[in-house]
């Protein structure tokens, strides 16, 4: 085996490690008996996008979260619809459960999805550009904390709706799991290209969808 093929072969492995990880967390976290959480998610409504915004809402709407309604919400893969419309328009029709500081985020806590298909209809699936810019890098407060916490995103070709959801995912299941607890800020970082191996707490694996018998890695986040 090739120097180039050993290295591939390790980084295939941990990915694998850390996917069969989540999907244990996941088990976990599912209730005894009949399950129930397959309907279950979140809505989120976009008006405006900026990183920086996006990574803080998620943070702290996962952080309000009651554990009546996180846990199932991790059972389900912390599944997220995001939805593009302005949080102005929906507070009497739609009241939310949570906007970010500059009102362009509305967030619906975890429920069936079947009772949300109101607002579904009104508003359409939030589409975005691919390429999104890098290198960037943004520093987000997160608490009163002394410690930072750092999350990497290669971005070239990824999509605005992919990268909401692989950011989000990282961030929610991170918070939901105490990993973010007590930190001050969170390091953001864009790359062009997938950061070196690293000692990751959390990285976001999916198959990829050019060789679905390979893992590719949309975002690391480092304690």
């Amino acid at each position: 085996m090739t120097p180039s093929a050993s290295s591939d072969a390790l980084e295939q492995q941990t990915l694998r490690a850390h996917l069969e990880a989540r999907l244990a967390r996941v088990r976990d976290a599912q209730p005894t008996g009949l399950h129930t959480t397959r309907d279950i998610g979140v809505i989120a409504v976009l008006r405006a996008f900026d990183p920086a915004t996006f990574a803080a809402a998620a943070y702290h709407f996962a952080t309000a979260l009651p554990d009546s309604q996180s846990r199932p919400w991790y059972a389900a893969f912390t599944r997220t619809i995001f939805l593009a419309g302005d949080p102005r328009n929906l507070a009497d029709r739609h009241p939310f459960d949570h906007v970010s500081p500059d009102g362009s985020i509305a967030w619906y806590a975890p429920a069936p999805l079947t009772s949300r298909e109101g607002l579904r209809r009104l508003l359409r699936p939030l589409r975005g550009p691919r390429g999104l810019t890098a290198p960037l890098t943004q520093e987000i407060p997160l608490g009163n904390g002394n410690t930072m916490a750092r999350l990497d995103v290669p971005v070239t070709g990824l999509s605005l709706e992919d990268y909401l959801v692989h950011v989000n995912h990282v961030i929610a299941e991170a918070t939901l799991d105490g990993l973010l607890t007590g930190l001050g800020h969170l390091l953001l970082h864009h790359l062009p290209a997938p950061p070196p191996p690293a000692a990751n707490a959390r990285i976001r694996v999916v198959s990829d969808p050019g060789s679905p018998t390979r893992l590719r890695a949309h975002a690391y986040l480092t304690l």
